[in-house]
């Protein structure tokens, strides 16, 4: 069910990168963007749906009483270590989606 689910995101996100060329809902600042992975973001709408997909998944988590500081933790772990180790679309595709599937079991 995984995969079907994985595949159906893919889908949809490929269909709002048609949908809207350029258009970046992204939980990143473009107007401060500096790194080159915050520019990929800017610059993908695929990649912006996928990152207020997992901002969502952070805040439902957040929402449900976990540990708060632990949870920073780890995302700020996640964040150096996996997002900023991305240089293409397709990696960071897979560390939203991961860290979605993360946050949503947290």
């Amino acid at each position: 069910m995984h995969g079907g689910r994985m595949r159906l995101k893919m889908l949809l996100l490929v269909i709002c990168m048609y949908a809207a060329p350029g258009a970046a809902p992204a939980a990143v600042d473009c107007s401060r963007a500096k790194s080159n992975v915050d520019k990929l973001v800017c610059s993908s709408s695929v990649l912006g749906v996928a990152e207020e997909e997992m901002a969502r998944s952070y805040r439902s988590a957040m929402r449900r009483g976990v540990d708060l500081r632990e949870l920073q933790r780890t995302h700020i772990e996640w964040y150096e270590q996996v997002r900023n180790a991305c240089n293409d679309v397709p990696c960071l595709l897979k560390a939203f989606d991961d860290r979605s599937a993360e946050l949503d079991n947290y």
